[in-house]
């Protein structure tokens, strides 16, 4: 084989083409440790990740039959018993949570002169407060004043006479009465 002569013409250089593959090789080994190294580091990435999902897979499982248990004792819970158990005890609370100074403030701004209470029970309800009132007025007219002032006022509504004594059939100086009537603390509501 005879090498071509470089000092003749037309001169052949080769150098351009061995730069080009020079530098070709030299990214492509660049390239393939990039490569290599990538597919290494993500592999272990890869690894952490399957682990990490078999933990949470695990984790999964074990909720799942705690709920099922969980569902299971729920499904034995006697749930209509327990409700009015809940609203006795609601009632309780609501009787605890119920002011005595408000209710007497209140009453106070309706009641006539000429009336006299001798007996306030609140009882709580669901729907409210309902109050059952005993007293006593000097006069017919003073009784139908305080019925009227709790008929206007926001604070109580649906008062219900329940019964009447005139002064002769009570033995006493004034007309007695006993009535129910709801409140609202505060006057909010309709």
């Amino acid at each position: 084989m005879t090498l071509p002569n470089l000092a003749s013409r037309p001169f052949l250089n080769t150098r351009p083409v061995w730069w080009v593959t020079g530098a070709a090789t030299f990214f492509s080994v660049v390239l393939l440790i990039v490569n290599v190294s990538l597919y290494f580091s993500g592999s272990r990435h890869l690894v952490e990740k399957l682990q990490r999902r078999a933990r949470l897979v695990e984790q999964e499982t074990k909720l799942s039959r705690e709920v099922d248990r969980d569902v299971k004792a729920l499904a034995g819970v006697r749930w209509r018993a327990l409700g009015s158990r809940v609203d006795r005890v609601n009632g309780i609370l609501g009787g605890y949570a119920f002011s005595w100074l408000g209710l007497m403030n209140d009453l106070g701004r309706v009641l006539p002169r000429q009336v006299r209470l001798y007996k306030v029970s609140p009882h709580v309800t669901p729907d409210g407060v309902v109050l059952a009132v005993s007293g006593t007025a000097q006069t017919r007219e003073a009784m139908l004043d305080l019925l009227e002032n709790l008929i206007q006022s926001p604070q109580f509504f649906n008062p219900l006479p329940r019964s009447e004594k005139t002064p002769d059939a009570s033995k006493s100086a004034g007309y007695e009465f006993r009535l129910r009537v709801g409140y609202r603390p505060g006057g909010t509501g309709s």
